[in-house]
Order: C-alpha cells, then sequence, then structure tokens
C-alpha cells in the first residue's frame, strides 16, 4: 500500500509538472502575448523542431542512472514515466510510432567488478540449423564481433538487468554463421571472425570500455591478409528494451536494425552515406525494420568504432536485450539482400 501511495505521489508530482511547463509554453504562443512582445528581434516558429524535441526527451532518459538505494524505485519506473515511449504515447501517439523515435541505441556496459570476476548466470543454449558455406578465399564482407558477449534477456533466465546480459557462450557472435549462409546463398563472399574480444580484454588487464582498441587488431589484420575485403560490419545488439527493438510485419516478427556511426574521424561523411543507403534500402523491403543512422561524437562515446580504417565500415545494431534469435534471423535475412544488392549495384559494369 505504501508503495502504490508513493507511485502514485510520484506520478501527480510529474503529472503536475509537466502540465504547468505546458500552459507556460502555450503562453509563449498565444497571439496577444505575440503581438505584445514588440522588441523581439525573432521570430517564434509554429511548433518546436522535432530534433528539439528529440534531444530534450533523448537526454532526460540517457542521464538517469540509477543509485543502489534507489533500485527499487527505479526499476518501477523506468518502464513507465522514464520511459519516453510512453510520454509521446500520453501525447497522442501511438505506442509503435513512439518506439520508432526512441531511444538511440546504447550500450549495456557491465559492472567492472563482475565484468572482470567471471561469474555468469545460466543460459538456455540454442540450436541452430547447420552451416554449409565457408569462409571465403577471396572474401569481400568481413564480419565482426567487437563486444562479442552481448546477450539476450530472454536465454538468461537469471537475469534481468541489461547491463549484466553477457555471455560467454550464448551471444551475438552465434548470428556470425547465419550472416555467413545467407551472404553465401547471394553471391557474396565473407569472412566472419567470432573471436571473443572480452577473453583478449580480460588478458590484456583492459576494461570494457576498451574493447574497440581489441577488434582493430582483427580488421586490421584481416586486411592485411585479405585485399579483397571491401566492406567490414560490426555487428551488435542494442541494450534499449523490446518496444524500439521489435516490429511485427505480417506474420513475421523481426529484430529491428539501427547503424551507428563515429561522428569523430576524416572519413565519417563515407561511412554515413553507406550507413544511410542501406537504411534505405532496409525499409524499402521491409518498411519500419530500421530504426535509422546515429552520428555518435563528443564525450562519453567511441567517436571513431574502427570505421577510421574503412570508408566502407558500419557498425550495426542487430535487435535489442529482449530479441530472440528467431527474430534477429529474420532481419539478418533482410539485412543481406539489401546489402547484396547495394554491392551487386556498386558493381562496375563492364562494356560489351
Amino acid at each position: 500500500m505504501k508503495k502504490t501511495q508513493t507511485m502514485h505521489s510520484i506520478h501527480l508530482f510529474l503529472k503536475t509538472f509537466l502540465l504547468l511547463i505546458s500552459v507556460m509554453a502555450a503562453g509563449l504562443y498565444l497571439p496577444n502575448v505575440k503581438q505584445g512582445i514588440t522588441e523581439f528581434s525573432f521570430e517564434l516558429p509554429e511548433e518546436l523542431p522535432l530534433s528539439a524535441i528529440h534531444l530534450m526527451l533523448q537526454t532526460e532518459y540517457a542521464y538517469l542512472t540509477p543509485q543502489d538505494e534507489l533500485k527499487a524505485v527505479w526499476e518501477a519506473l523506468s518502464d513507465t514515466v522514464f520511459d519516453p515511449v510512453n510520454w509521446l504515447a500520453m501525447e497522442g501517439f501511438t505506442h509503435e510510432a513512439a518506439a520508432n523515435e526512441f531511444p538511440a541505441p546504447s550500450e549495456s556496459v557491465p559492472p567492472s567488478e563482475w565484468f572482470f570476476s567471471g561469474e555468469e548466470g545460466e543460459a538456455v543454449e540454442i540450436t541452430q540449423a547447420p552451416i554449409t558455406a565457408e569462409d571465403s578465399a577471396n572474401p569481400r564482407i568481413f564480419i565482426y564481433f567487437t563486444h562479442s558477449r552481448e546477450s539476450f534477456l530472454p536465454y538468461l533466465p537469471d537475469t534481468s538487468d541489461p547491463n549484466l546480459a553477457h555471455h560467454s557462450k550464448v551471444n551475438i557472435t552465434q548470428t556470425g554463421q547465419y550472416f555467413k549462409e545467407s551472404f553465401h546463398q547471394k553471391g557474396i563472399p565473407v569472412k566472419v571472425d567470432s573471436t571473443d574480444v572480452m577473453t583478449k580484454l580480460k588478458e590484456s588487464g583492459r576494461d570494457y570500455w576498451q574493447a574497440y582498441d581489441a577488434s582493430k587488431n582483427l580488421v586490421q589484420e584481416a586486411m592485411a591478409a585479405n585485399d579483397t575485403l571491401d566492406y567490414f560490419i560490426d555487428v551488435h545488439r542494442d541494450s534499449v528494451r523490446r518496444e524500439a527493438t521489435t516490429l511485427q510485419s505480417g506474420d513475421q516478427t523481426y529484430a529491428k536494425v539501427a547503424f551507428v556511426v563515429g561522428g569523430e574521424h576524416e572519413g565519417s561523411k563515407e561511412n554515413n552515406l553507406l550507413a544511410e543507403e542501406l537504411h534505405t534500402r532496409l525499409n524499402e523491403i521491409v518498411p519500419g525494420i530500421s530504426r535509422g543512422v546515429y552520428v555518435k561524437k563528443g564525450e562519453h562515446t567511441n567517436g571513431k568504432f574502427n570505421q577510421d580504417l574503412s570508408p566502407r565500415s558500419i557498425l550495426l545494431e542487430l535487435g535489442g536485450v529482449d530479441n530472440t534469435f528467431e527474430e534477429l534471423e529474420a532481419t539478418e535475412e533482410i539485412f543481406t539482400s539489401a546489402m547484396s544488392e547495394y554491392i551487386l549495384d556498386a558493381e562496375p559494369v563492364s562494356a560489351p
């Protein structure tokens, strides 16, 4: 009863606060108020730009983090008043439309003490269909996994915290074999590197945030060994929740994708053009399957993601922490179709 009263009080406070802000904002846009302010040197817009709304809500969502003593309250609020999807839904958006806007891709960063402890819970092992494709001697695409132990909550029965959704056996690297098979069927030779980058980090005493330094070596070694490589795909899974990472289209459920572009190197523009092209092609096949392209730079982000090594590098967020491997594989089929068509379209046409 006490918890219910506390939640009701918090909801009431937030609703009152948001109402006051709305009234103040509405007042600024009343015609008579505009007319009464004669010394304004600029005109107020008819409505706030969508980008400004995204920035305000995303900033609020990104920097509210739980402390241990508030963990219970945080968990209760995370799926309600702290969720921007619900804010937009209260303003008349459908949950599906709101989920397409928020939040931006985000890493689930494990606590350092837990990361180095080697502890992990039980995981439900998955059964994958046999893979017949082999690594090509002349690969065009190199696929690797910087955050090699990113796992999925449906397969971790003892875990509910996305920051602890990491596992040495059931993880994102298991999508590599399906990528290989699917690209092979479409005539695109690939090389998949399923190196456990997390093991390399622990052996060298480096922390989780240094993972891109470790995976950079994998890319450089692949480049040196295969002069036919043109495209480099770093596959991750997002830490945002199911509402934002899942699409129901007809009878099929897909794990949505998102593209992350590092904005702090000279080749960023080329990386962004490739990501935008793939985003467009994916949504032409299955509308809404790609959440978009996100350029990340500044504090608290890597800013390069090894994309400075090649203008044809992408970081692919494949689904989120709540998705299943069946949903991931359904999306991989769409992704490999879109990228294969892009690669073939980009091939020079020889003269007859």
